[in-house]
């Protein structure tokens, strides 16, 4: 994720190792084809190169921003850009991967992994800051010149529009193939997730709150590809452990329903459902009887009791989980209770009803989370019948929560 003026023009790159004689084309090799492998391989391959040998260094948070390496990712960053648009139906997603990854991605990984060693205000992260503010001025970029440069229709999709002028009459470039259409779209909703990625490090510094500009990235590359679960895999990261991991696990079972999913979907969701066994284990160890409480108190009591044994529920109704029915039955039974008795909470007057549980001392629930749950629970009963699965009585006896049309 260099400085925060940089852009995504297509300024030459630096001249490439030499390279050696080539040999005798094939016919159907057009000199645009030689050029973006000879680019390829003779320059991105020796940047990547001098970029892995700074990552394994053992003083990689002070190497990584030294004015040499920041050039070198500034040069590989045009090479991949010269990529894209020279052959993007068969060059421009390892492009875009190779970029992400080793221009931002790593830069990232490597600051994180020596969290220590960032001081407040200090000058590392300084200039981590601006390699993280570079990153998003950077694809901001490259998705506006990918909607001109294919004159891409987003406008239903994104809120910000490489805007046309009708007046000039421009049209598609010649000889632009479906293929290579195709991929501008991907590429354009790749921009937003990594916009999103980019706004969701910015949060995670603790100076700005850009939690709600990265939901916004994560929204629109949804809406430019609905079938693809990437953006709902970072919402649920995103999302942490708010509302008692609810809201995480609804948008990781999402992802893993999606036309199509993120593998890594499936290890979030089964950390979840592992951190909420734990915290409903703890749950039964305090419910001693304890003095009389006040209302506010009470109140975060029992949607604490919710939330968790709502989660914990929907763990014990996965396909692969083997416990009793017995044991469902009766948890379900808490949760139906539990839900009866949140419902009727009303936020208390000044409070923001409308936001819903944004940490865990929430005052209710919004109308919001509880269609989570609802959607959760159609999941969970759509995912045992997917597998092959006898329902469980108790798992048809969560249908009260979506009313009496489903009884």
């Amino acid at each position: 994720m260099t400085t925060a003026s940089d852009s995504c023009c297509l300024p030459m790159a630096e001249a490439a190792p030499p390279a050696p004689p080539a040999a005798p084309l094939p016919p159907h090799d057009s000199p645009r084809i030689v050029q973006t492998k000879r680019l390829y391989r003779w320059g991105g391959v020796d940047v990547v190169h001098r970029l892995d040998t700074i990552i394994s260094s053992s003083s990689v948070c002070q190497e990584v921003f030294k004015p040499e390496n920041v050039s070198q990712r500034n040069k590989l960053r045009e090479l991949c850009v010269k990529l894209m648009f020279l052959h993007p139906v068969d060059y421009g997603r390892k492009a875009e991967e190779l970029l992400w990854r080793k221009v931002y991605y790593e830069v990232i990984h490597a600051v994180k992994a020596n969290r220590k060693q960032l001081q407040t205000r200090g000058s590392m992260e300084c200039a981590y800051r601006t390699h993280l503010v570079a990153g998003v001025g950077f694809y901001q970029h490259l998705l506006l010149t990918l909607q001109s440069h294919y004159q891409l229709e987003l406008q239903a999709c994104i809120d910000w529009t490489h805007v046309v002028d009708t007046l000039s009459a421009v049209k598609k470039p010649a000889m632009v193939s479906s293929r290579a259409l195709e991929w501008a779209r991907m590429a354009c909703h790749h921009c937003l997730i990594y916009l999103g990625d980019l706004a969701r490090y910015q949060n995670e510094l603790g100076v700005i709150d850009t939690h709600h500009l990265s939901e916004r990235f994560y929204l629109q590359a949804l809406a430019v590809a609905p079938h693809v679960g990437m953006p709902l895999n970072q919402l649920g990261t995103l999302a942490g452990n708010r509302s008692y991991n609810v809201e995480a696990a609804y948008y990781y079972m999402r992802c893993i329903q999606s036309e199509v999913g993120f593998d890594g979907a499936v290890g979030n969701m089964r950390r979840v459902f592992i951190k909420a066994k734990k915290m409903y284990m703890e749950l039964l160890k305090k419910e001693a009887p304890c003095k009389k409480a006040s209302l506010s108190k009470q109140r975060s009591r029992d949607l604490k009791k919710l939330l968790v044994s709502f989660l914990y529920l929907q763990s014990l109704l996965h396909p692969t989980s083997s416990v009793s029915e017995a044991e469902v039955t009766s948890l379900c039974q808490a949760v139906l209770h539990d839900f009866n008795l949140c419902m009727f909470y009303l936020p208390a007057a000044g409070a923001n009803a409308g936001a819903g549980p944004e940490d865990h001392d929430a005052p209710c629930l919004s109308h919001l989370l509880v269609f989570r749950m609802l959607v959760l629970c159609l999941m969970g009963l759509h995912g045992l019948k997917r597998a092959g699965k006898r329902f469980h009585r108790a798992a048809q006896q969560q249908r009260p929560l979506f009313g009496p049309k489903w009884r």
